[in-house]
């Protein structure tokens, strides 16, 4: 990627454009790794997993030492138990049992995928910065209308605010809440799959300092 691309549309608190607004270096990788990418989505959604699966094996149903029928004259054939997977309502054979999904994956690997899928997305020229969050004052018709002047209203959006739980941000916040397709998250939720799943990423300018401190310390 190269140094031109290294910076995006600017707007004011209302939605009004701007002009453009460098993007951090640090925070853009000059290669775009797909493999770290799959990786860290991959990562993201075994660790959603809840892996609560069970199934019932012979040892845990009750019942099944007696006989169900005799051994002949039935026209069946033979059984010893009620609860043999051969039978409706019996066991189940090699079925799921609880267990973990999840892997390691190192900073310097998580590091690498955010960078790649902030590149993605300069690329594909989808990240726009809003100056301030004083438009928006808590009220869901404040954030359509921001959306709307943006040109990203219904489409689905990640918005990036400061990790400072400010009045200001807290109301900013608010205001997303009702919007369906809109996910909110502070600089430090900011992941590989939220990233790479939304159609434009609306990032608050001054969450962009903090953006390239976190990737700086290598950090998921």
């Amino acid at each position: 990627m190269t140094s031109e691309v290294l910076s995006t549309k600017l707007y004011d608190a209302s939605g009004k454009e701007k002009g453009s607004v460098a993007l951090p270096a640090s925070l853009v990788s000059s290669v775009v790794k797909s493999e770290l990418v799959h990786s860290a989505i991959r990562w993201q959604r075994a660790k959603r997993r809840a892996g609560t699966h069970d199934v019932l094996t012979r040892s845990e149903i009750k019942g099944g030492a007696k006989k169900p029928f005799k051994q002949k004259g039935t026209g069946n054939a033979r059984a010893g138990s009620s609860v043999s997977p051969l039978m409706v309502g019996g066991a189940v054979v090699h079925g799921p049992t609880p267990r973990k999904y999840d892997f390691r994956l190192s900073k310097k690997m998580k590091k690498g995928a955010l960078t790649s899928a902030f590149a993605v997305k300069v690329g594909q020229e989808s990240i726009l910065v809003v100056e301030a969050m004083t438009g928006v004052t808590g009220k869901t018709k404040d954030a359509a209308t921001l959306l709307e002047k943006l040109g990203v209203a219904g489409q689905k959006v990640m918005v990036i605010v400061p990790n400072e739980a400010t009045e200001e941000r807290n109301k900013f916040v608010l205001s997303f809440r009702n919007i369906p397709r809109v996910t909110v998250v502070p600089v430090a939720g900011v992941n590989v799959y939220d990233l790479i799943n939304s159609k434009k990423v609306v990032c608050v300018s001054a969450a962009l300092s903090e953006l390239e401190a976190r990737v700086g310390k290598a950090g998921e």
